[in-house]
């Protein structure tokens, strides 16, 4: 007969749980005397019933040895969540061990597994026993579970709360349970400003029972509601504190701008800053978006200004002139420099709006290039001359009228290496002047006569008493004396207008060549300084030779009487009839400023009844200094034309003519663009001196910006003289209607 050994488990609750007794074997009422280890379980399952979760739960089980000999539970293992301890037991003869069985809940489900002890019981190896449990899911009884169960109730404590409660406003307590901000009545995302004002931290709103009102909200002006809740005046749309001229006693001419109103700066934009019913009427070179001062106190800065791409990047850079860079006084020459601001969205700028000007020094320049020798006066004139040595990008000339003793020199610079940190030993081609020829202190700009696809360099310099020009062909490297360029061309006069108004290229009679206009004012060709105009015509065949200005080009334009001062300043203006030519500006001392029309009748003579627009000039006026064509500031897709004059207040004035098609004879008080004034308060002693050849887009934004100079400006706070100078920038960023 075998040994009959049992084992009874008994099971003690810690918990709410139920114990079901087992009756699977009877108890024999003793120890199996046969020897054999022998279980016997008194338990069937056990329920631990619904616990919370986290909670943890405890059962303490009771293993009995009812064999003859020792029983070996070699494991005892269980699911998780549920644990056992210990894992295994050693049990003799009618001895007794317990169990640790625990749960904590790790989820909100319900939970099934089974403890299993495995022995040498010969009868029964295994005994299973099913452990069950259920997590709590809504624990306040209100029929909604809890959240965190997959529920919607928020607060399962308290069974005021759920989904389907009442919700009380501004208690802090969100009954409903729908998540959203107690103080937030109307949903719309910010809480009233009764009890929260900050609108950074989602307060602030002035109407919380209406969602079409809060903190940054679209408010629509002039409906006496103040939908984003800043309290401003509801008749004041752009907030600079002056109310729609629209609207009853206001004054503001434009309540979308909060630059302009009746206590606005007027500037040079397009835009009527101060509501004077008068745009772009007196404003400040104060007012110009960047301005950069000389680094030294006799530096000059502002005696020469370009705008132009040195690298084809789309962002045209800022080139400045400083012939007297680092000078020690007012008569002391220099080895002069020029400096480059490189094009982009944004130049530099250390102004504050507590100290708005000036932007910065020419020690914000990414690039300085300094003259060789002491007296060299670098920066005498610079420009983009287009694309001179064929590698796609501009390249950057630099006249230096003090090199060898006032033989002067032009530097031709790779735009490329412009940019990186070259200097003029780098040169790709130097033209240097004769005995006091003063090469260089006037360059054109975009000129490629040939039409080979090169820019051309034409060079200013003086010839005796009078001006004269040397041409040397575009791809030309190395260096070569003034008397071996391509060309050299002496005019009657010698008005400092010639070289410093130097031309930029343009096809004025519409044969697809670029030509050269240059003008004198103090020509005496058919009269004492009765001024002439001249234009050498782009062609196939090349010039050559050594001759006058009258010889090789066209007169184009001659003054009939004494001081007439025809070509006081000229320069080729923008296509502004669409037809495929330049037109012509001329400036006379004796009437004003004209615009003759373009075209093959240009090869011709012209007189002021040729003109297409003129505009008269007031006797306040000094004469013009300078005449260039700026971007497109008055917004109709023409680039301006703008006038320098040295005035009679000695401070500079720059003047923008409209350059569309005007038919008629027009006072300049009644059609020009408008002006902009130095003034001495303001430390101007010559604004407007160093005109850029041509407006070109530095910030990319597809409109060309301006620059130019005032190489007298001194701060006019300091304690000592000086003529530091300034550089002015001219961003066309708001354009008229």
């Amino acid at each position: 007969m075998p040994r009959s050994v049992c084992i009874a488990l008994a099971l003690v609750g810690c918990s709410d749980g139920i114990v079901n007794q087992s009756t699977d074997k009877p108890d024999t009422g003793g120890t199996d005397e046969s020897g054999d280890p022998d279980i016997h379980v008194l338990v069937s399952e056990v329920d631990f019933g619904s616990v919370k979760y986290g909670e943890r739960h405890t059962q303490l089980v009771t293993v009995v040895n009812e064999g003859g000999t020792t029983l070996s539970v070699s494991s005892v293992a269980v699911d998780a969540p549920f644990q056992v301890n210990p894992l295994s037991l050693e049990l003799t003869a009618g001895s007794t061990a317990q169990l640790t069985l625990t749960l904590t809940s790790d989820a909100y489900e319900d939970f099934a597994s089974a403890l299993v002890l495995s022995s040498n019981d010969p009868d029964e190896a295994t005994v299973e026993i099913p452990v069950s449990a259920s997590t709590i899911v809504d624990n306040d009884g209100d029929g909604y579970d809890l959240e965190a169960a997959g529920g919607t109730d928020c607060n399962d404590d308290d069974v005021t709360i759920h989904p389907d409660a009442y919700e009380v406003w501004y208690d802090g307590i969100d009954e409903d349970c729908d998540g959203g901000s107690d103080y937030d009545q109307d949903g719309d995302g910010y809480e009233s400003d009764a009890f929260n004002e900050d609108s950074t931290e989602g307060g602030g709103d002035c109407q919380d029972s209406d969602a079409s009102f809060y903190p940054g909200a679209e408010d629509a002006p002039y409906d006496n509601r103040d939908t984003n809740c800043d309290g401003a005046d509801d008749y004041d749309a752009d907030g600079d504190g002056s109310r729609s001229s629209d609207y009853g006693d206001g004054r503001d001419c434009d309540d979308n701008d909060a630059e302009v109103n009746t206590s606005g700066e007027e500037q040079l934009n397009g835009k009527d800053d101060d509501c004077d019913d008068d745009s772009d009427n007196g404003a400040a070179f104060e007012t110009t978006e960047y301005m950069y001062t000389g680094r030294n106190n006799y530096d000059r800065a502002g005696w020469a200004t370009a705008i132009g791409d040195l690298d084809g990047n789309g962002y045209a850079e800022l080139i400045g002139g400083v012939p007297y860079y680092g000078a020690s006084t007012s008569s002391s020459t220099s080895g002069g420099a020029v400096v480059i601001f490189e094009g982009g969205t944004d130049l530099p700028d250390e102004s504050t709006e507590t100290d708005p000007t000036p932007s910065g020094d020419l020690r914000d320049a990414d690039q300085l290039i300094e003259g060789d020798n002491s007296s060299d006066l670098l920066g005498s004139f610079v420009t983009v001359l287009g694309d001179f040595d064929d590698d796609g990008d501009g390249d950057l000339a630099m006249g230096a009228t003090g090199v060898s003793a006032g033989a002067g020199a032009v530097y031709v610079l790779n735009g490329g290496d412009a940019l990186s940190g070259r200097d003029t030993s780098d040169s790709e081609f130097i033209l240097t002047g004769s005995s006091n020829s003063s090469l260089g202190r006037g360059i054109a700009t975009d000129i490629d006569l040939d039409g080979d696809g090169l820019a051309d360099l034409a060079a200013c310099y003086s010839e005796s008493s009078n001006n004269a020009v040397a041409l040397v062909y575009g791809g030309s490297s190395g260096s070569t004396t003034l008397s071996n360029a391509d060309a050299q061309w002496t005019a009657s006069g010698s008005d400092s207008v010639f070289y410093r108004n130097a031309p930029v290229g343009g096809d004025l009679d519409g044969d697809g060549y670029e030509d050269l206009v240059f003008s004198d004012g103090t020509a005496d060709v058919s009269a004492t300084d009765g001024g002439a105009v001249w234009v050498v015509w782009g062609a196939n065949a090349r010039y050559s030779g050594s001759t006058s200005l009258s010889s090789v080009g066209t007169t184009i334009a001659a003054g009939s009487s004494s001081s007439a001062g025809w070509g006081t300043a000229s320069q080729l203006g923008p296509d502004w009839d669409g037809d495929g030519d330049n037109e012509l500006w001329i400036y006379a001392d004796e009437f004003g400023l004209y615009g003759f029309e373009g075209g093959a009748a240009r090869r011709g003579t012209v007189t002021a009844a040729d003109a297409a627009v003129s505009y008269a000039w007031s006797s306040g006026y000094a004469d013009a200094a300078g005449l260039r064509q700026m971007g497109d500031f008055t917004g109709d897709d023409i680039n301006d034309m703008i006038v320098y004059f040295e005035d009679t207040s000695g401070s500079g004035t720059m003047m923008y003519f409209d350059s569309a098609l005007q038919d008629g004879s027009h006072d300049q008080k009644t059609v020009w663009g408008g002006y902009i004034k130095g003034t001495t308060s303001h430390g101007n002693g010559n604004a407007g001196y160093g005109l850029a050849p041509i407006g070109r887009d530095i910030d990319g934004d597809g409109h060309d910006d301006y620059s130019t100079g005032d190489p007298q400006w001194h701060d006019p706070d300091a304690s000592t003289s000086g003529s530091e100078g300034m550089i002015y920038v001219f961003m066309n960023e708001v354009l008229r209607d």
